[in-house]
């Protein structure tokens, strides 16, 4: 083999040792990008579930305090109370 070829084969196999470490290296940040991506996507979904469970914690909440409401506004003694502080007036 002529010193040329030598030369030209080691330029080529240093040339494409450098051409599959770029390309091992933009492979790697692609799926790096993707993961952080898909973790970003899984962290929104859970703040979303978890802002439904709170809104649906409080509708709970105050539905129970307006039925409470509802039962004293309703009862017998509340009325008569009422009547009697509106006439003691």
């Amino acid at each position: 083999m002529s010193l040329e070829t030598a030369i030209f084969l080691s330029i080529s196999s240093i040339a494409l040792v450098v051409f599959l470490i770029v390309l091992i290296y933009f492979s790697h940040r692609q799926k790096s990008q993707e993961l952080e991506l898909e973790a970003l996507k899984v962290r929104e979904s859970n703040l979303q579930q978890d802002v439904e469970d709170e809104v649906a914690r409080q509708l709970k909440d105050a539905t129970s305090r307006i039925e409470v409401l509802e039962a004293i506004v309703t009862d017998k003694k509340y009325e008569l109370t009422e009547k009697i502080t509106r006439l003691n007036q």
